[in-house]
């Protein structure tokens, strides 16, 4: 279920807290959300130091938090950025400034750093037209644009892409 993303994305005025004049409706610090498998397990495990809802269009914006996917083929990806968006219908979750995402696959640990990156909650997918960095095992790459779908670990730059490869 996606039970914690509509939590977040639902209005919910009896935790709405706010002043004459603020647009703004719920507000939490050190908030955890999680949303359960199929399994029983956790699947999508947020954590952030703030989130709040924006009135004006229903959206959530969150600072300084971090995203657990585990997913039954290719483990457990983790993002983390200083802000995110996650959008009223609660299927795009905008993250920006420093995203890191981090998973494990069979030749180590894969990490991708950009500045601008959507994961759409529902499938899976990360993606950015912006300038990556990839870093796996021992090997760099550089590119512009990334699409990484994460319940396969497949992986794709987009263009302009240099790296390096190291024995």
């Amino acid at each position: 279920g996606v039970l914690a993303w509509r939590l977040l994305a639902d209005r919910t005025p009896d935790i709405e807290a706010r002043t004459a004049g603020d647009q703004r409706g719920y507000y939490l610090t050190d908030a955890t959300l999680t949303e359960m498998g199929a399994d029983g397990a956790p699947r999508i495990v947020l954590h952030a130091a703030q989130v709040e809802q924006q009135l004006s269009d229903q959206s959530v914006v969150l600072a300084d938090l971090s995203v657990d996917y585990n997913t039954a083929d290719s483990g457990t990806w983790k993002l983390t950025a200083d802000r995110g968006r996650l959008l009223s219908d609660a299927t795009s979750l905008h993250l920006s400034g420093n995203v890191v995402v981090t998973g494990e696959e069979a030749r180590g640990e894969a990490v991708i750093l950009t500045d601008n990156l959507t994961y759409e909650t529902r499938t899976g997918i990360v993606q950015t037209a912006e300038p990556v960095a990839l870093r796996f095992g021992p090997h760099r790459l550089e590119g512009r644009g990334l699409r990484v779908a994460l319940n396969e670990g497949r992986l794709r730059l987009e263009s302009n892409v240099h790296g390096r490869f190291n024995p």
